[in-house]
């Protein structure tokens, strides 16, 4: 594949991300967020296994790692996913698209929490920053339409799954260092479904079944475009261009939440809102500029 369909593809992948934001919200309208997740990846999960073997030819995770790769898949799945799901739920796309683009933020104090990386002036101004822009959307990015009477729960909500997803790459790090994050990612999605399908099953008669079509096109459209292609697509990209390019195209996704949101379902976006946006990203940029980290681990791929 050409370098150039890449960057394509990889463009296509932020478009179906920040889509998902508002495709989502149909989906978990009357199914609730933990039901959503489990038949999205129990479904997603053995397929991107699939993907991985086809790719790499081994799914080998070694007996010492296990516990490890539950770890993540309780923080990247059983918690994100679910958190995710239902700030998009009861808030703007806009305002859950902003508030989880901090991610990186708590990345870069976590990890220095856990001394991966050195803490530096720039990480505290950025995070500074990045915080300042995060109250600018909590306070003013509020609507005073019925279908977010619970924006303010969703806004919070949307924090802590951005903390969590923050939280991810850190415990996963050891992992993709040893394995690839394509594996990693296979393995600790499947992990992470087994608390959510146990939810279900011990409340089984609780569970709702729509019978509309944009709920199930909702979860079809997450599992197959958001789920499948999106990290197939994304992990392919950082094996063909790198990760610090793949990583570019992340930005884009909540500029494309915005617009996807405006243009389909007429959200509004006021100045602020723009503002902490921005302010944000400026955090962002200072973090990144301030990351200093700790000389890798020197071990060997396992295939």
């Amino acid at each position: 594949m050409k370098r150039r369909q890449m960057e394509w593809l990889l463009m296509l992948v932020a478009l179906v991300w920040g889509a998902n934001y508002t495709i989502g919200k149909y989906g978990v309208t009357y199914m609730s967020s933990i039901q959503f997740n489990s038949m999205r990846f129990l479904i997603a999960s053995p397929i991107l296994l699939l993907i991985t073997f086809i790719m790499e030819r081994s799914l080998r995770i070694e007996r010492k790692d296990w516990l490890r790769l539950l770890v993540v898949g309780i923080v990247g799945t059983t918690l994100y996913q679910t958190l995710f799901m239902l700030s998009v739920k009861y808030t703007s796309a806009t305002n859950a698209s902003l508030l989880i683009a901090m991610s990186p933020i708590f990345t870069g104090i976590l990890a220095v929490l856990h001394k991966q990386e050195r803490f530096s002036l720039k990480i505290q101004i950025g995070s500074m920053l990045s915080f300042g822009g995060a109250a600018l959307v909590l306070l003013t990015g509020h609507t005073n339409q019925s279908t977010y009477e619970y924006a303010w729960l969703g806004n919070i909500i949307g924090l802590v799954a951005s903390i969590a997803w923050g939280w991810y790459p850190i415990l996963a790090q050891p992992l993709i260092t040893k394995y690839s994050a394509m594996r990693v990612t296979a393995w600790s999605t499947l992990l992470g479904i087994v608390p959510l399908v146990l939810y279900c099953i011990m409340n089984v008669d609780s569970l709702t079944w729509p019978s509309d079509m944009l709920s199930w096109g909702s979860l079809g459209y997450s599992i197959v475009f958001a789920t499948i292609f999106g990290l197939a697509m994304w992990y392919v990209g950082i094996s063909k261009i790198g990760s610090t390019k793949v990583m570019v195209y992340m930005y884009l996704v909540p500029l494309f939440a915005v617009i996807f949101a405006a243009v389909t379902i007429g959200e509004q976006v006021n100045i602020m809102q723009l503002f902490g946006g921005f302010v944000i990203f400026a955090g962002l940029y200072v973090v990144k500029k301030g990351t200093v980290k700790k000389p890798a681990l020197n071990l060997k791929k396992v295939s």
